[in-house]
């Protein structure tokens, strides 16, 4: 028996070597990045503009952890950003108009909602046996569409006297830092616990490496990839309610634009490979800060704007041939 489980732990232990030394690389990079851009412009440091980063990174991350999390067990979902549009927009509604409901019971109304549509997404995908990019790009039409209709595409705003709370979530600052920050740490640690110390979060590292044994291992795959796609709706609601009280507004047409690309880049620059089975939780938060100080070294360093989503496909594809190389020299070893 001893025998046997040593070829996995070494495979184990390389496969986390691997992780670690990207996620490594990717603290290296933010951090010259961070040091590039602030030497050109010092501005770059003020507290205005170092909450501004922190508070979007740890609104990001709420979404690419979800991500990561589907991708981890070998699926992936596109809705995600369609999904923070809806959700918010729905944040609003519920909120405000005739309805005016108490903000402790819009959050739940909203985190059910989300837990639903996570839970119909994993339903067909494996009862149906239907491919996850499939299904979750009509959802990415769908709810987009949704919220245009909810909306008649007119940009759904609030009074922040009204809705304090909800202001407070998005915008407030403790102690200095923005508390989305607060907001992330309380899901985070939590979550890596989860996916790193328990049998469930094993078994969904298992499944991505390869969904056959792990059945054939009496691991309840249906069960735990339909519970990943819930969670992953469930922190894109959260996400969607803190961009919501950040903002002030959900524009129905631009609200969570690509956001699932930039959860999925920061997943694979986190050390998640798209093909499942190994991913780093820091690692997907380091990797959403990269792209979220690229967008802000785009604009200190003066470059047209219109260049961020060029720039982060580049950093994607990157990412993608990174992995692929790590995947082929472990095989050639």
């Amino acid at each position: 028996m001893t025998e046997s489980s040593t070829p996995d732990k070494i495979q184990h232990v390389s496969r986390l070597s691997e992780v670690t030394l990207q996620v490594g690389v990717m603290f290296g990079v933010l951090t010259a990045v961070v040091m590039v851009t602030g030497w050109y412009d010092p501005n770059f440091f003020s507290a205005f503009s170092i909450r501004s980063v922190l508070r979007d990174t740890a609104i990001w991350s709420l979404f690419a952890l979800g991500q990561a999390v589907v991708i981890i067990s070998g699926g992936i979902d596109l809705s995600v950003g369609s999904l923070v549009c809806f959700l918010g927009v729905l944040t609003v509604v519920f909120s405000q108009s005739d309805l005016a409901l108490p903000f402790p019971l819009v959050m739940l109304l909203i985190m059910l909602i989300a837990a639903s549509i996570g839970v119909f997404h994993g339903l067909l995908i494996c009862k149906l046996d239907l491919q996850p990019f499939l299904v979750t790009l009509c959802s990415l039409l769908t709810f987009r569409g949704l919220a245009r209709v909810i909306t008649q595409d007119r940009t759904m705003s609030f009074n922040p006297a009204e809705l304090p709370i909800l202001r407070e979530l998005g915008a407030g600052i403790w102690w200095g830092i923005p508390v989305p920050v607060f907001v992330l740490v309380g899901v985070l640690v939590p979550l890596g616990l989860f996916m790193h110390f328990t049998v469930s979060g094993r078994y969904l590292f298992a499944i991505g490496s390869n969904i056959e044994a792990a059945r054939f291992s009496g691991v309840r795959v249906n069960l735990l990839r339909t519970c990943a796609y819930a969670l992953c709706s469930i922190l894109a609601a959260l996400a969607a309610i803190l961009e919501a009280g950040d903002v002030g507004s959900i524009p129905p047409s631009s609200a969570g634009l690509a956001y699932e690309m930039y959860g999925i880049t920061g997943a694979v620059l986190g050390g998640c490979a798209l093909r499942g089975g190994q991913g780093s939780l820091i690692g997907v938060v380091l990797g959403m800060g990269i792209l979220r100080v690229i967008k802000s070294s785009i604009v200190f360093l003066g470059i047209n704007t219109y260049w961020t989503f060029a720039v982060t496909g580049i950093v994607l594809l990157a990412a993608v041939i990174i992995d692929s190389t790590i995947r082929r020299r472990r095989a050639n070893k």
